[in-house]
Parts: structure tokens; C-alpha cells; sequence
């Protein structure tokens, strides 16, 4: 690793002390003359370390966007040094090295995710910090600064938004036109979405080989068709008012066997898929709903796809929302935080490669008001529904608040737990949905 710029990373856990009187700093240098949005240049070499968890098509256009970070600086002396971690160890690696004083300088996260980290101290605010690099906030969509701000930590902003995603439909058009659908069309609601997914269905006996519905029968794909499903139905997993768990808790069960029964009523999916994005590239499944990530490796493929809007199963259209952003790591070196905003600053105001080919919609409205945005990178009719969909992409909101339980995209936190039992078939609906009951009413008992 290069000289850092000043100090250096001593040992020691990030207490909350020292978190506040580093956000303090931060506070009092962005007020300093001549400080704010000044180019970033380093008066020694300077190595800030990113950590990144994107290893699909997606990654690759990330670190496209690192190399051309690291071109345009090379005559600065500032270099970022990427770092793949594997996502399933991301979160544990990251408190792990922060804790002890030798965190990475910034990384990626996600709205749902963040929260926690927050709450345990390991990520900085970053209002003062944008405003002493110049990152114009009034620039980024109302929806995405909502879902970065946390309001039980002061509301602060805790990540830079870099794209926002919503889980939508890729339906295989070969499956489409071998079982006489419209090719034009796309289920619009529960009924249609079933009688799509049993014609394109195949079967042995009882054992489906090809699935109508790419599901997997573990991990976090059907515990997000729940939470899309669950909310369609009437469930709300808090009250608006943040003081009641589990709305509607009958929604809640009723989501639970819509899931179950694409398995054992309907045998339009299969618990055999472990690997749901290499089985929906091999033509093994004809509908499956996904995030933006998925687009270049598919395109690049030469899969025969589109992108639909994710159907209204229940009374009320939502489906899942995911925001990709990028976070600072506490640092007791509080020095690097400068240059570290300054690089992350860089990579969104040029983020229109990232959420035209990469992933997502835009977050930034100067990029979304070009008149290229829709004619460049992946075509229409694969990457707009993730974009339009945005309309309605509300399900993931709710954990930003309430911290990790809350959240539905997460392996390992209590819902998954809980729900990996019902898929199983190990754990009954009911007894499923008063243990969620139970855990995030003292979850917002807490506060």
C-alpha cells in the first residue's frame, strides 16, 4: 500500500464517541477557506481502498468505472485499489476490519443494509462531507436521498445513491412463442401469470424440469416474492407510525402459501434450483424476476429476453425496491475522509455508463433528463421496465428505519431464518408469522 496522505490507521474499536468526534471534524473542515469542492489532488500519494461485492455482469462495469477513476488521477496521486469480497462475507468482513481500525475507505451498500451499519456506528454521515466536496444533493431523485436518510440516527444521509433498482419480470421469448403466447404481451396479474407459467412449464411425471417460474427453494429469492406479495395483499410489516408489527398478519400468512403453492399446487416452479441466474441463462426457466444486474451478462449471451412489469397479484401494485450506493467507512484517520468523498463524487457524476449498461435507474436527475438516456447502453425493451417500474418499486422502504430484522433482502437476519423453515415446509405459516410478530414488536419496542 502507497503512503497515505496524513496519519495512518491505528488499531482500536469504533466506539461512539470517536464516531461523533470524527463527524465533528468533518463538520468543522468543511467551513474551513478554501476547502470546499476544491480538485482533488493529494499533496502525497495517496492509495484509498475500495471494497466492492459485485461480482456478476455488473462487476465488470464497475471496475470499468474504477480504471477510469484511476486514468483521470494518475498525475494527482490519488489511485483507488479495488477489493472483491464476496457478498455472503461482505458485512462481517467490513465490521470485522473497521472495528479494528483497518476498514477499507469506502464500499458498497444498499439501502435495506445500511441502516445497521448506522446504527453500529461502522459508516459515516455524509451531509458535511458533500457539501465540502461539492456533490450537489439537490442533484439526486427525492425518492433516493429519502432512502439514504435515517431518521432515527439524526436523519442524516448515510450513503451516496448510485442507482436504484426495482424487481421486475425477464420473460424468455422462445418459451413464449413455443407455447403460443403473445410475444408482445406479459402477465399483468395473478391469474395471467399462472396461465403464462403452467404453458411454459415442463414436466416428467410430477417432477418439473423446466420451471414456469424460476424460484429457487431456499435463499432470498422466495423470501422477496413474499415481501412483493405480502404488501400486494394488504401486509404491512410495521404501521406507519412505526409502533405496531405485522398489519394484516392474515396477508402475511396468505403471501406465504401463494409461494408455496408454485412448488406443491401448481408445480410451476422446482425446490431443485440452487443457482437461479446460471438455470434462467440455460433456458431452464421461462419467467423470472430479477434486478438490472442481470442485464449485461444476458445481453452478452444473446438470450432471447424482455423486461415486463412485475404483475398485481394482490389489491395494490408494489414490487421491490433496492438502492445500490456507496458508503464511507469510519475511519480514525479522519484526514482520508476528504479524498475518499472527493472519489466517490467522481464515480457518480459519471455514473451514466453504470446505470445505462451496469444496473438500475439513475439516481442523479441530470443524468435521467439527457436525451440519450434512453437510446444508450442495453436495449428498451430489456432495461425499461426496471426504470419505469420505479413507479411502483415501494416494498424496502420500511427497513431503512427499523434496522436488520426489518430487512427482506438479507440472508441470515430473522425473516430469512424464519421463512427459510416455511419453504422447507419445516415450520407452519402460522407459527411462522407469530414469530415475526413477535421478534419486530420488540424490535420496535426498542426503537
Amino acid at each position: 500500500m502507497t503512503k497515505q496522505a496524513s496519519g495512518s490507521r491505528t488499531s482500536g474499536k469504533v466506539t461512539r464517541r470517536r464516531f461523533l468526534k470524527s463527524t465533528a471534524a468533518i463538520a468543522g473542515a468543511a467551513t474551513m477557506p478554501g476547502l470546499l469542492a476544491r480538485p482533488l489532488r493529494a499533496a502525497s500519494p495517496i492509495e484509498i481502498v475500495h471494497w466492492s461485492w459485485l461480482a456478476a455482469s455488473d462487476g465488470e462495469v464497475w471496475a470499468r468505472a474504477i480504471d477510469a477513476f484511476n486514468k483521470a488521477h494518475t498525475d494527482k496521486g490519488v489511485q483507488i485499489k479495488m477489493e472483491l469480497i464476496p457478498e455472503e462475507q461482505y458485512t462481517t468482513k467490513v465490521l470485522a476490519a473497521v472495528a479494528t481500525g483497518k476498514g477499507p475507505d469506502f464500499g458498497w451498500g444498499t439501502a435495506g443494509k445500511a441502516a445497521a451499519l448506522a446504527r453500529d456506528e461502522v459508516v459515516v454521515p455524509l451531509d458535511d462531507l458533500a457539501a465540502q466536496v461539492g456533490l450537489d444533493i439537490a442533484d439526486f431523485s427525492e425518492y433516493s436521498i429519502k432512502a439514504s436518510r435515517y431518521p432515527k440516527y439524526d436523519n442524516k444521509i448515510f450513503m451516496v445513491p448510485m442507482d436504484l433498482m426495482s424487481l421486475q419480470p425477464e420473460i424468455n421469448l422462445d418459451h413464449v412463442k413455443e407455447a403460443g403466447l403473445d410475444v408482445d404481451g406479459a402477465p399483468a396479474d395473478g391469474a395471467a401469470l399462472l396461465e403464462w407459467a403452467d404453458k411454459m412449464t415442463k414436466r416428467e411425471g410430477d417432477k418439473v424440469t423446466r420451471s414456469g417460474i424460476m424460484m429457487t427453494g431456499s435463499g432470498v429469492q422466495p423470501t422477496v416474492t413474499w415481501g412483493i406479495v405480502s404488501e400486494q395483499m394488504g401486509f404491512q410489516r410495521a404501521s406507519d407510525d412505526l409502533k405496531t408489527a405485522c398489519v394484516n398478519p392474515d396477508a402475511g400468512k396468505a403471501a406465504m402459501q401463494w409461494v408455496l403453492d408454485l412448488f406443491d399446487k401448481h408445480k410451476v416452479s422446482t425446490r431443485d434450483v440452487t443457482d437461479r441466474y446460471k438455470a434462467f441463462g440455460t433456458g431452464q426457466g421461462s419467467i423470472f424476476w430479477t434486478g438490472p444486474w442481470t442485464l449485461n451478462g444476458y445481453v452478452q449471451q444473446k438470450l432471447n429476453f424482455k423486461t415486463a412489469l412485475f404483475p398485481k397479484i394482490g389489491d395494490k401494485h408494489v414490487t421491490y425496491f433496492e438502492m445500490g450506493g456507496l458508503e464511507l467507512y469510519a475511519q480514525q484517520d479522519t484526514a482520508r475522509y476528504e479524498a475518499t468523498m472527493q472519489a466517490v463524487k467522481w464515480l457518480s457524476d459519471n455514473s451514466f455508463e453504470w446505470t445505462t449498461v451496469g444496473r438500475g435507474a439513475s439516481p442523479r436527475k441530470s443524468i435521467l433528463g439527457r436525451s440519450d438516456y434512453k437510446t444508450a447502453g442495453h436495449p428498451w425493451s430489456v432495461r425499461g421496465a426496471f426504470i419505469d417500474g420505479m413507479e411502483f418499486a415501494t416494498v424496502g422502504e420500511i427497513p431503512v428505519v427499523n434496522g436488520p430484522n426489518f430487512t427482506i433482502y438479507s440472508g441470515g437476519n430473522f425473516l430469512a431464518k424464519t421463512l427459510e423453515g416455511v419453504w422447507a415446509k419445516q415450520v407452519s405459516i402460522d407459527d411462522a408469522m407469530a414469530a415475526l410478530q413477535q421478534q419486530w414488536q420488540a424490535d420496535l419496542d426498542e426503537g
